[in-house]
């Protein structure tokens, strides 16, 4: 039997010059947000606004979760060693699940703090809440327009993209409640908008949350369909059939796959030019560039095209993994 094993070298050097601008914009977008909560926090104070304050703990949320992304960042660079055969890459999907599950529990607070204040209306300072709003709303757009090339290929970025919009737009409903407030004096507008901004933080963490934990749980990466893709493979000229397939998910941008595929025995001396083709069918339409495939003869095939791994020695697939 042959196996078949290939990284992307090149792809390592792009890694790291990403990496190095995506963390010159989250220091300085953390910078800018830490200076920024101080001021939002104080303001929220002293116009008795839950929506501002809520938007305050919205902007601390993207404090850590900036911090956070470059802390997975800088890990992420470390070299694989003998305790960590894959490397740091885990870190930045831990890291976005925290970062959804932080938004969860501001969310929750939020709903309980607006149920509160439905009940027992306070007065706000309109104009206040209007002008430091209005910051927020630029200085978060700013910085989520400076993440935004970051977020196609890490889904750590994203979780922090996605706290930057959510406060952009949570910082868009505290101006409307100021106007409705400042004109009408509807004080329940406050603790609306807040319930308003609560749903939207829920609705864009979930997403985060069931993506991370795919990838936990050496899901298939998300948009990848591995029907399509097994059958692009056996269609491959050479390979008659394949079995034991696994596809999933190491890191931000790493995608892993592992196979036996059938030759005919008379193809066996050609084995090593059949797995090229598929690995170059594997990095050049699905971007998978860490693969393992392993060529059988006809006759020991599988009849799995997904191998059932199951504890102690008892694996349902017949083979030794």
């Amino acid at each position: 039997m042959a196996a078949g094993h290939s990284h992307s070298h090149s792809a390592g050097h792009h890694h790291h010059s990403a990496a190095d601008m995506s963390e010159n914009k989250i220091k300085l977008s953390l910078i800018l947000t830490l200076s920024f909560v101080v001021i939002e926090l104080f303001a929220g104070l002293r116009s008795h606004s839950l929506a501002l304050l809520s938007d305050a703990g919205h902007n601390f949320t993207d404090a850590l979760a900036l911090l956070l992304s470059w802390f997975a960042i800088r890990i992420a660079l470390k070299p694989a060693h003998e305790g960590k055969t894959y490397g740091y890459h885990r870190v930045g999907i831990l890291t976005a699940l925290f970062n959804a599950l932080t938004l969860l529990a501001i969310a929750a607070f939020i709903f309980v703090e607006a149920f509160h204040l439905f009940q027992h209306p306070q007065v706000v300072e309109g104009n206040l809440m209007i002008w430091v709003a209005l910051i927020a709303v630029f200085m978060n757009t700013v910085i989520a327009f400076w993440l935004r090339g970051e977020i196609a290929h890490s889904v750590n970025m994203r979780s922090a993209f996605i706290h930057m919009v959510g406060d952009a737009l949570s910082a868009v409903g505290v101006v409307i409640a100021g106007i409705v407030i400042r004109f009408t004096g509807w004080l329940y507008a406050d603790p609306l908008i807040a319930v308003v901004i609560g749903l939207f933080i829920v609705y864009s963490s979930w997403g985060i949350v069931k993506e991370t934990l795919n990838v936990l749980l050496e899901g298939t990466p998300a948009g990848l369909d591995a029907k399509a893709m097994a059958l692009a493979m056996q269609s491959v000229p050479g390979v008659l059939g394949m079995h034991d397939l696994h596809v999933w998910t190491i890191g931000d941008g790493v995608n892993a796959l592992s196979c036996h595929i059938t030759l005919d025995e008379s193809e066996l001396k050609e084995g090593r030019q059949v797995v090229e083709r598929v690995k170059s069918l594997l990095a050049h339409d699905y971007a998978i560039h860490h693969s393992t495939i392993e060529t059988e003869c006809t006759g020991c095939e599988s009849n799995s095209l997904y191998c059932g791994i199951q504890a102690q020695t008892s694996r349902s697939c017949g083979h030794d993994h």
